[in-house]
């Protein structure tokens, strides 16, 4: 799911009519002759264009930006001006501001201002996709709003530091962070930031594999959206709804999607429409649209950076090697892996766990410092008792140690066994599932033993006494007196011999896998379109060398598996079976223009599941399109 997340900036509650509000101020501006008033009103007309027009509100936020004669007044603007840049998706631009906007507070000493301006930091980082940058300017305001009890702010940075655990992956992190936030909220019963942290909880339990959960939380957050009218929150909801059903339901996908496209459009939020596009993307890809696809994913690509870029150059690269475009495929797997590596560094990694390090650190030592000064207060009451109460302070802390110890030890114990259990569980899994593929390789070795036991029957016995019958025929001297009946029983014993051969052969033809298994396949399609009722073709694309012999013969008997399937079931005329070889993958492709069938109404015989079995054991994917009067086609990987 490529998640559109919804992030915290600090925001100030407008209370009266914006409307009537904005046309007051313009009156202001227009009769005012004081620079600093109409720079003051100027700005004050661009924050109530924040949730109305934003191009609007830039060009009146740069109105007041022209005035540079006082500090507080140019942090506000630049502020302002980082927050428009921001909501348009101007994320090199927003950052500049709210930098510019923090020397000048460092000037006036400001030190609250600060730590709300670093919450819009911390969210275009997180956008820009620095985590760690994130996780550090979050710390800072998060700890100086702990220290001064201001729970609305502290909140504020706990949803955007729950938003950066869940970029790396730590759900369970992810879900604390946005509980503690959601909490604040509710009981300042504050709707638009409840707003911003219903669909994170849901986005973050439908990653950490609770879709329920999930879609009950974007429920909520969709009542709530629509209730405030706030179309910014619908699209990134829409969008994130979409993901969920991508894989399940392609039309409800691109339904809510679209949506989503159309209020994202309308609402000039560049960096959201590129996440939407990939996701429409994703179900071009899945239907095989390659072109359409690759269209959407160049256009996202544009629009992104960060973590969400990986997963683009990945669907580019599926795209075009769809298409056949091999070169332009392992352009866009280099470009991916190369970002993956960038961001999941190991000296990534270690930078984040000492910044967490740290913001725990501070909070203990605020802890620690608030009972040295409690202390000192009672050792300058009670001076005589200071021996013993040190006395007793060193015992408190060996005992502290003591537990912390015990309590760390049991955890590890813990572990340990939850470790092991986990480990034996996936040993009985395994050994059931080789015991179920054993089971299966026998049923097929005896099946095989069986039919060339009955070619051989065929071809020695009854074959034997059908031609010494047939010379015995032959040898027959008063053939002149039944002539036309005489060729009529000659006729009909060839034609029972030639069956008898026949038939000895297609039972016989899963031996003939010693000659390799493209010729062993294609002597079999020879075989079949013999018939005259089927024409079967054998590609090799570029498979030079033979592979190893038992794994030869389970993909032969994948293929003899596919081939009955389309005889018996498909009514086609027509069939290809394609072999390739790419990076170690031995690639193959079966085709025919038979009736198909429905794969999600369609349950799975058993020659389907045999076939399954089998690409399990050697580790194989299996990839099946198929639609009604529309043909099959079935992909296969199998790692050399």
């Amino acid at each position: 799911m490529k998640r559109l997340l919804f992030l915290i900036l600090y925001t100030p509650f407008i209370l009266c009519s914006q409307n009537t509000q904005i046309d007051s101020l313009r009156l202001i501006v227009e009769t005012s002759i004081d620079n600093y008033e109409t720079a003051k009103t100027n700005l004050q007309i661009a924050k109530l264009h924040e949730s109305i027009d934003l191009n609007k509100g830039m060009e009146y936020a740069h109105k007041s930006y022209k005035y540079r004669s006082n500090d507080s007044l140019l942090a506000e603007t630049n502020n302002q001006l980082g927050r428009f840049h921001f909501f348009t998706g101007q994320l090199d631009s927003a950052s500049y501001y709210f930098e510019n906007t923090k020397q000048l507070l460092k000037k006036l000493d400001e030190e609250k201002r600060i730590a709300i301006v670093n919450i819009s930091l911390g969210a275009v980082q997180l956008r820009q996709g620095n985590y760690n940058k994130t996780i550090k300017t979050l710390t800072e305001s998060a700890t100086y709003f702990e220290k001064t009890n201001d729970s609305l702010n502290a909140a504020k940075c706990y949803s955007n530091i729950a938003s950066a655990f869940a970029e790396l992956y730590n759900y369970k992190k992810a879900i604390e962070y946005s509980r503690k936030a959601l909490e604040i909220f509710n009981a300042l019963s504050l709707t638009q930031f409840q707003l911003i942290t219903l669909p994170n909880l849901a986005t973050q339990h439908y990653k950490s594999g609770d879709t329920i959960k999930a879609i009950t939380f974007y429920d909520r957050a969709e009542k709530l959206a629509l209730e405030l009218n706030n179309k910014r929150s619908l699209s990134i909801i829409y969008n994130n709804l979409g993901d969920i059903y991508l894989h399940k339901d392609h039309q409800k996908a691109k339904l809510y999607l679209e949506k989503a496209l159309q209020l994202k459009t309308e609402l000039n939020l560049s960096a959201g429409v590129g996440i939407t596009k990939n996701s429409l993307g994703i179900i071009e890809l899945k239907k095989n649209n390659y072109k359409t696809a690759i269209i959407y994913f160049n256009q996202a690509a544009k629009q992104i950076k960060g973590a969400p870029l990986v997963s683009i150059y990945n669907n580019l690269k599926d795209s075009y090697k769809g298409l056949g475009n091999l070169s332009k495929a392992l352009e866009y797997s280099e470009k991916s892996k190369a970002l993956n590596d960038s961001i999941l560094n190991t000296e990534s990694q270690k930078s984040f766990i000492e910044i967490q390090t740290k913001y725990e650190t501070e909070k203990k030592e605020k802890e620690i410092l608030e009972l040295q000064t409690e202390n000192l207060k009672v050792n300058h009451k009670r001076k005589q008792n200071r021996n013993l109460f040190i006395g007793v302070l060193a015992i408190l802390g060996i005992s502290l140690l003591l537990i912390f110890m015990l309590l760390k030890n049991a955890k590890k114990k813990r572990i340990i066994i939850q470790q092991e259990f986990t480990i034996k569980n996936q040993k009985v899994t395994e050994l059931l599932r080789s015991k179920e593929l054993e089971g299966i390789d026998t049923i097929l070795d005896a099946q095989e033993k069986e039919r060339s036991k009955i070619a051989a029957d065929l071809h020695d016995n009854l074959g034997s006494k059908v031609a010494t019958l047939k010379l015995y025929l032959e040898s027959y001297d008063n053939k002149e007196k039944f002539s036309s009946f005489y060729e009529k029983l000659k006729g009909l014993m060839d034609d029972t011999y030639n069956e008898i051969r026949s038939i000895s052969k297609k039972k016989n033809f899963g031996a003939q896998i010693s000659k390799g298994l493209i010729p062993s396949t294609k002597l079999i399609a020879q075989q079949i379109s013999a018939s005259k009722k089927i024409d079967i073709k054998v590609i090799n694309v570029d498979v030079n060398e033979r592979i190893e012999n038992s794994l030869e013969i389970q993909v032969f008997r994948i293929i003899q598996e596919l081939l009955t399937n389309i005889i018996k079931h498909a009514n086609a005329t027509e069939a290809i079976v394609q072999f390739s070889e790419h990076e170690n993958v031995l690639n193959i492709i079966v085709e025919d223009n038979g009736k198909g069938f429905d794969i999600n109404k369609t349950k799975s015989g058993i020659g389907l599941l045999n076939i399954e079995k089998r690409i399990n054991k050697v580790d194989g994917e299996l990839v099946i399109d198929s639609s009604k009067e529309n043909g099959t086609t079935v992909i296969i990987n199998i790692p050399l």
